[in-house]
């Protein structure tokens, strides 16, 4: 009798440490949220949960879902993941089988993407993107945030002003990303030399783009291609990085390496404290801004507006900052990060 109830309780404690255990993983899965009450639920699926871009936006995001009595579920992918893809999707289908309000995306693979919402834009649920467009504009309801095209243009505008401000028409560039296959990289890449070339004018012939470098996301990988090109080219003028910390590090690296500070100069796309850092050595001279706090804030003030039945608008641009090293320090003093 006493050896039944000791396995009855057993069996009952057992129990009541696997419910705990799914309820706990249940609260993993959902990520994180603000907003409390009854209003409308929304899903911000992001790439990153962290850095100096993806911060702010999640921050501000949640900010103005406070404001609005939204509840915010977000979602975080992580870089370097080979199943971020699959898993933002499956975030994606979380967000309508939850039967959430509204779904603000980044559609890091815009055909897959677009599937995704124009099936969530079928069950009801409004739509909008980020970062990256998807495929067919007329399965969501607004792209909020930066032309990547147009942004990378600017980066290559004035890139061009400041060389030729500094006497150089003529040499070698080069470019460093995370990716080659990524939509925003490729449209800022195209965006760039774009911009280089209409602003540099009749001098735009006098250089050479090289092979552009792709690091997947390996600090190490962006170091070393570029210290190569460094070594084959003697007259490499000029790198622009597109983004991502370890992009931005190993350039610095290489130019570090190859002690070219002040000789090779590095024109960046979105502010982060490393770049700030790399001021005084000559490793950085001028950046393009995303401005992400106001990118986060509009992704959930037009959702809410869309919920409430407001017409919004097929897209809300937000553009980028021109900022030279020597203002860098001040600008992020202004913009913590």
């Amino acid at each position: 009798m006493r050896l039944g109830m000791r396995w009855n309780l057993c069996l009952i404690a057992c129990l009541v440490l696997a419910a705990g255990a799914g309820l706990a993983g249940c609260a993993n899965q959902a990520g994180t949220g603000t907003g409390s009450g009854e209003g409308p639920m929304f899903y911000l699926i992001t790439l990153n949960e962290k850095g100096p871009y993806w911060k702010p936006l999640i921050d501000s995001a949640k900010q103005k879902a406070g404001e609005r009595g939204i509840r915010l579920v977000v979602k975080s992918g992580q870089p370097g993941d080979s199943s971020r893809p699959q898993k933002l999707i499956e975030m994606v289908q979380e967000a309508i089988d939850q039967k959430a309000d509204g779904i603000a995306m980044a559609a890091l693979e815009p055909e897959m993407f677009d599937v995704k919402a124009a099936e969530a834009m079928e069950a009801g649920i409004k739509v909008v993107t980020y970062d990256t467009d998807i495929r067919t504009s007329a399965n969501r309801l607004s792209y909020i945030g930066t032309n990547n095209y147009e942004a990378g243009k600017r980066l290559g505008e004035q890139g061009a002003l400041d060389l030729k401000k500094r006497g150089i028409t003529g040499g070698m560039l080069t470019t460093v990303t995370y990716s080659g296959s990524a939509q925003n990289m490729v449209e800022r890449y195209r965006g760039l030399k774009d911009g280089f070339d209409e602003a540099m004018g009749d001098e735009a012939g006098h250089f050479t783009w090289c092979q552009w470098i792709i690091n997947d996301l390996s600090v190490s990988r962006a170091r070393e291609q570029l210290e190569t090109q460094i070594m084959s080219y003697p007259d490499l003028r000029a790198v622009f990085t597109l983004g991502t910390e370890s992009v931005i590090t190993g350039t610095m690296e290489a130019i570090r390496s190859q002690k070219q500070e002040g000789a090779l100069y590095h024109y960046g796309f979105d502010y982060s404290p490393t770049l700030e850092a790399g001021v005084d050595e000559g490793l950085i001279t001028g950046i393009v801004d995303q401005n992400s706090e106001a990118i986060g804030s509009l992704l959930v003030d037009k959702l809410a507006d869309a919920v409430e039945g407001r017409e919004i608008s097929k897209e809300y641009p937000v553009d980028v900052t021109w900022i030279e090293a020597e203002n860098l320090k001040e600008y992020g003093k202004n913009h913590k990060r």
